[in-house]
This record gives structure tokens, sequence and C-alpha cells, in this order.
């Protein structure tokens, strides 16, 4: 049974800028209303055992699921302060990466789960490996993979996934070139593969890189005629399906790291 430690200090986050993190009432609420939801008829059978007997102080299942709620507040309470103390104290800017592949968009049939997470770190850590290959540098990120659902103009669903990191060592250009999809690929005018950008708040920052939630992203026609998204919330058969989808997953699963590993709950690097 793990134990979550919820007293890992929330009091650290907001010292850092990060006020808003969810409280426990919050995280239970939401666990609450998804077993609820999971347990419609038809859902599969075993997925939500043990989820209902989580508390903020321990985990009721044998294995953790990233589905938890209490389980994803915990991981993210500890980890957040801990990516932010490594990663300021590399040398350099830090950059928050976002990045999406073509190979990474799955039919809406499929479910999030016909995206390869091992494929998707392999990705990634390849991108790194060449960049310390050229240069020397051996970067540190931190950061998790997530899916939404992408609706086009023509009204058809795909389940998208996305990386985002934030990265300490390497230079913007440095990253472009490491983790740029490439021109092999055919994307459409308005895509953006890959965006670096400069970290203003790091605990804030990479709170987001490791959140939980999905949203949908609707295309429309914007006024100048150029395609743009609206960013909603997922609807509640598509949540399902995304719950089912995070239940099936060992907690920390979706969490990247690069340069850097958790050695009994503690993130260290592992650069010399």
């Amino acid at each position: 049974m793990t134990q979550f430690h919820p007293s890992d200090s929330i009091e650290c986050l907001a010292a850092l800028g990060l006020e808003n993190f969810e409280t426990i009432e919050d995280a239970a609420r939401r666990q609450h209303t998804m077993i609820r939801l999971l347990a419609r008829p038809g859902a599969p059978l075993g997925l939500i055992d043990g989820l209902e007997k989580c508390t903020p102080d321990a985990c009721g299942l044998r294995r953790c699921r990233d589905g938890c709620h209490l389980a994803q507040r915990a991981q993210r309470l500890k980890l957040i302060p801990q990516a932010d103390t490594l990663l300021r104290s590399q040398p350099g800017s830090l950059f928050a990466v976002t990045l999406v592949h073509p190979r990474w968009e799955v039919p809406y049939e499929a479910g999030p789960g016909a995206i390869s997470i091992p494929a998707v770190k392999q990705h990634v850590k390849r991108g790194f490996m060449g960049l310390t290959a050229r240069t020397g540098k051996r970067p540190i990120a931190v950061g998790a993979f997530e899916v939404c659902l992408n609706r086009d103009l023509a009204g058809v669903k795909t389940w998208a996934g996305q990386v985002h990191l934030i990265a300490a060592g390497a230079t913007r250009d440095e990253l472009h070139a490491a983790l740029g999809v490439g021109a092999r690929y055919e994307l459409p005018a308005y895509a953006k593969p890959l965006v670096v950008e400069d970290v203003s708040n790091t605990a804030r920052q990479q709170a987001y890189a490791l959140k939980r939630y999905a949203e949908q992203r609707i295309a429309y026609l914007a006024a100048n005629g150029r395609q743009a998204r609206r960013h909603l919330p997922l609807d509640a058969r598509d949540q399902r399906r995304f719950d089912r989808w995070l239940c099936r997953l060992s907690l920390g699963e979706r969490v990247i790291l690069v340069g850097c590993k958790r050695l009994n709950g503690q993130l260290e690097s592992f650069v010399s």
C-alpha cells in the first residue's frame, strides 16, 4: 500500500508562486465524481475496484494508478518543488517545451491508449541523446505526456498526444534542433509541432507540464480567415473514456525525466 504523505508542504508550493494548487477536498471530490461515472452499467469490470478506498493518507490499491486524483495530487505535490530546485540549480536559461508529433494522433474510435507512451518517451530520449552527441551538453528536463481531443473543421475527432517539459542545460536553438519534427512530415500551415518558450515561474509551469486533466480543442475559422481552436472541457462521455485510460496506467507512467531520476521518492540528477 503506497503512502501519499499529503503533508509534504503545500506551503512550499505557495512560496514558489503556486498559490492555487488543488486542495485535498478538490481531489477527493473529483475522485468521487469519477468513480460514480465509471461505475455506470457496462463499465469494464475491476477498473475502479479499490479506488473508493483511497484516502489522502494512503492508496487503497495494490498498484497506484494514474487515474487516481488523490495519488496524482500527492505525486505532483512532491515532484514540482523537487523539479524546481533541480532545474534552477542548472546553468543557463530554463525553457518550457511543448512537442506534438504527427504519429501521436490516432482515430477517435481507437482511444488514447492507441498512442504508445514508451514510443513517445523513446522519441524524446533520442532527441536529447542527439543533442548531447552534437554539443557535449547533458540537459535536464522534467515533464509528462498528455492527450487532448481534437475536432477539425469537418467535425472529425482524433486523440492527439503531446509532451510538455521544463528543460535546463540547453539553448533555445539546441532544443529546436534536437526535438523538431523535421521536414519529412507534411503538416498543415497552422501546425506548431514544437514550441520553446521562456520560463517565468518554474513551479507554475512545471505544474502545467504535469497536469492530469484533458481538454477538447475545436477548430474554427477566425475573423482573419485563419484556423484557430476553442479549448473546452471534455464532455461526459469522452471524460469517462479518458479516465478509463488513466486508470489502466501505473502512477507516474506518463512522467518524462531527462538527465535525472527518482530515487526513494527524491528527484536527483545523474548528470555529472
